[in-house]
């Protein structure tokens, strides 16, 4: 089940026409991706259960959701790599932002040297 629904996506791209629907769901479900990638665990949808063996697992929050709203935003509004791009952040800071408070870091074990 995704975490935005489609009538959700076209209210916030301003899409009142059924053309491109195929390519919003498209885009949602990549935006659904990239945030739930950067957050590194399990997003349920509301109303979902969560599994007992993993702890990282949670809900889905009201930042989640406009994170993947703005990067949605971003996917449909530009389409075609950018060329002139100073920065390889794939991410808006705004989106990063949003999802800093559930992201989970983890620490990495280094051999010393």
């Amino acid at each position: 089940m995704p975490l935005v629904d489609l009538a959700t996506a076209k209210r916030h791209l301003r899409v009142l026409h059924d053309d491109d629907d195929a390519e919003i769901e498209l885009y949602t479900s990549a935006a659904e991706n990239i945030v739930v990638e950067y957050l590194d665990r399990v997003v349920l949808p509301a109303g979902e259960t969560l599994p007992p063996d993993d702890p990282t697992a949670m809900l889905v929050t009201p930042s989640i959701v406009a994170a993947i709203l703005l990067m949605l935003g971003d996917l449909y509004e530009n389409r075609e790599a950018d060329r002139e791009q100073k920065s390889d952040s794939v991410m808006p800071p705004a989106v990063r932002a949003l999802l800093a408070p559930w992201r989970v870091w983890r620490m990495i074990d280094c051999p010393e040297a």
